[in-house]
């Protein structure tokens, strides 16, 4: 019996930070599949020698298509809901759908004219976890096409998480 009561305590610890680590883990997945979707689009910008476009689905889902951008011809795609689909994502500038990359693998002007994505937040709603507990993480695409993952809530000068 007191086995059984050790067990339990230990298990009313630990399911609490588990969750908050689950849910966690989601942020860090999606944003892993963005970053590999956007480096793709530059690779395959530079393979083909075209303009490629990371267009992202509507807003806020984390589901994305690498294109070429004038035949529109499909290289990949990633569905919202393959996993992550309680992460919501926040763009700069605000209304963005796409990033094009040109044959150098340069951030570019987008073919329909549209503002480029330079920024990607991924976060969890409230109503999963709560703001102060969850660990959202920032995707930024330069203008020399290099995409960089970050925590933007890391202010410490020399921290390798940190925003640039």
């Amino acid at each position: 019996m007191i086995v059984v009561a050790i067990i339990v305590v230990l298990l009313v610890l630990a399911v609490p930070v588990g969750l908050e680590w689950l849910a966690n883990s989601r942020i860090r997945s999606a944003s892993d599949s963005m970053l590999a979707g956007l480096q793709l689009a530059r690779a395959e910008a530079v393979r083909r020698n075209v303009l490629v476009e990371f267009v992202l689905d509507a807003a806020p889902a984390t589901g994305w298509t690498v294109r070429a951008a004038v035949s529109g011809a499909e290289i990949q795609k990633r569905a919202a809901g393959e996993g992550t689909s309680d992460v919501i994502v926040a763009v700069t500038p605000n209304g963005a759908t796409r990033v094009s990359f040109d044959g150098l693998g340069r951030r570019a002007p987008n073919a329909d004219a549209s503002n480029p994505i330079e920024r990607f937040d991924l976060d969890l709603p409230a109503t999963v976890l709560a703001a102060e507990k969850t660990r959202n993480l920032r995707l930024q695409v330069g203008l020399g096409g290099q995409v960089v993952m970050c925590d933007p809530n890391v202010t410490t000068v020399g921290d390798v998480r940190k925003c640039p």
